[in-house]
């Protein structure tokens, strides 16, 4: 029971650091502002992986240390609430799957159907931040310019990975020891 609850925190903090990782580590400058970067990618996975709390922390502190440490604090408190956000359609798809007893893979029709969604809320969450912090005429700019490079960036990233994943068995694997 309580080595259970210790994998559970150590698989939470994997996620965690890899989320960072995968925002800090590689950033493709965006035209206009800001940058792409996989970690994204991470919070699909770790949404399909991790219960829905530890997916919860994960993406939100992961993103948000990743503001931080990459000079964009001004956007964290926003990141927290977007990023919760990128994971709730990925956790209603999971209560849905658990229902069918098909939760077993992490790349299959319904959860690649909610990386719509989940980009939408991206493009448009930092849309709203972007507006509130700096005004109208950025925000679009901004949106037009760069803002769906991210989603499709993470969208491909977490389609290559899962599929990799799946390949091995990885869900089946790791969900038997958290």
């Amino acid at each position: 029971m309580k080595s259970d609850k210790v994998r559970l925190i150590t698989t939470t903090a994997l996620f965690t650091a890899l989320v960072t990782i995968g925002t800090v580590i590689i950033q493709i400058p965006v035209p206009g502002k800001g940058y792409t970067h996989f970690g994204d990618s991470i919070i699909y996975l770790a949404a399909c992986i991790l219960p829905a709390p530890a997916a919860l922390f994960a993406s939100c502190a992961g993103a948000a240390l990743a503001d931080l440490l990459t000079g964009y604090a001004i956007y964290a408190p926003a990141t927290v609430i977007i990023k919760a956000l990128n994971v709730v359609p990925f956790i209603l798809v999971r209560i849905y799957l658990k229902k069918k007893k098909k939760d077993d893979r992490i790349l299959n029709f319904q959860t690649a159907l909610m990386l719509i969604p989940t980009s939408l809320v991206t493009i448009f969450g930092y849309l709203i931040a972007e507006y509130i912090m700096f005004g109208e005429k950025f925000a679009f700019i901004s949106a037009i310019i760069g803002g769906w490079l991210q989603p499709v960036g993470s969208m491909l990233a977490f389609i290559v990975f899962a599929a990799a994943l799946d390949k091995i068995k990885f869900k089946r694997k790791i969900i038997n020891q958290i």
